[in-house]
């Protein structure tokens, strides 16, 4: 039993089973009837997860989405271009409309790598160190102050 470092109380638990204790996953049917010009009925299913701020405040820290990273790998070619292509339209071809467009595009690719590059560093090196923490921190339930064990 670890003693919370600034209230010396032994009332203390673990981040990763506080988490776990305050999340629930529900499901429910719900049956109603009414009138809408006529008899009416329906049914619906509900299903959920229900979590308390406690829970919610000692989650573990979240891995990084490559969700960003994707979608502007997949827009690049079509959103970078995009400005100097009306532009073309407005005021006619000219050769630095199409050498900013490939610029651009190829700017906005570049960046695309760059987030995916680092969103996997991030998770392969920077997470785990984070989780490990999380596994080994305490919160005192009688001050609330978060500590790490050992």
């Amino acid at each position: 039993m670890y003693s919370c470092p600034t209230c010396g109380s032994e009332n203390t638990q673990r981040l990763s089973t506080l988490y776990m204790a305050g999340v629930a996953r529900f499901s429910a049917v719900t049956n109603g009837f009414g009138w809408a010009g006529g008899l009416a009925g329906g049914t619906s299913w509900t299903t959920g997860i229900s979590q308390t701020q406690m829970s919610e405040m000692a989650a573990p820290p979240p891995k990084k989405s490559y969700r960003g990273g994707i979608l502007l790998l997949l827009c690049a070619p079509f959103i970078g271009p995009a400005p100097f292509a009306l532009l073309e339209s407005l005021k006619g071809v000219r050769p630095l409309y199409e050498k900013m467009a490939v610029v651009t595009g190829t700017v906005l690719l570049i960046a695309a790598f760059l987030w995916l590059g680092s969103t996997y560093v991030y998770n392969k090196q920077v997470w785990p160190r984070l989780r490990t923490e999380w596994h080994r921190r305490f919160v005192c339930l009688r001050c609330g102050m978060m500590f790490v064990s050992g």
